[in-house]
């Protein structure tokens, strides 16, 4: 199995299982009349001006934050599975970033106590390459999820994330 198989099928065993209990909670709490539980502390962290590349780290955020939005967007199970594989590949994908940005911390650090300024430069152009392709991973993948909302569920996200 390859590194990205690795990431993604636990976040999806933990979609999944997540869904499975879900539904049982859904189905009890619509006869109830009462509306599903939006975790305002997991959706916050994903609003203001990093909502356009925030993307949850870990398979448990991950659900964390897909029941949240499921509960705030009303997203289909469809949607639901999309967004799981977008956010899993994003975070597969900044996970690899991530550790090449350590490895360019690492020689800058490197670099400044030996003094080296071409190495300084080198490092730092890394940096902020590798910096570009962090952001970009998240900022491609939240795009890729607000595609596949409806208009209305394009609108009341908006309205939270400002």
């Amino acid at each position: 199995m390859n590194r990205r198989s690795l990431i993604a099928l636990p976040g999806i065993a933990a979609f999944a299982a997540s869904r499975a209990f879900g539904q049982t909670q859904e189905t009890a709490s619509a006869s109830d009349g009462i509306v599903p539980h939006v975790s305002r502390k997991t959706l916050a962290k994903h609003t203001g001006t990093k909502a356009a590349y925030k993307v949850p780290k870990n398979a448990g955020k991950q659900a964390r934050y897909l029941n949240s939005l499921t509960a705030l967007l009303s997203l289909t199970t469809g949607q639901q599975l999309q967004a799981a594989t977008i956010f899993t590949n994003a975070a597969g994908t900044r996970a690899s970033v991530h550790s090449s940005l350590k490895a360019a911390r690492k020689a800058l650090s490197v670099a400044v106590k030996n003094n080296d300024t071409g190495g300084i430069s080198q490092a730092s152009t890394a940096l902020g390459v590798l910096t570009g392709q962090h952001v970009s991973a998240g900022a491609l993948a939240n795009a890729a999820f607000f595609q596949l909302l409806t208009q209305d569920q394009q609108t009341r996200l908006s309205q939270f994330q400002s």
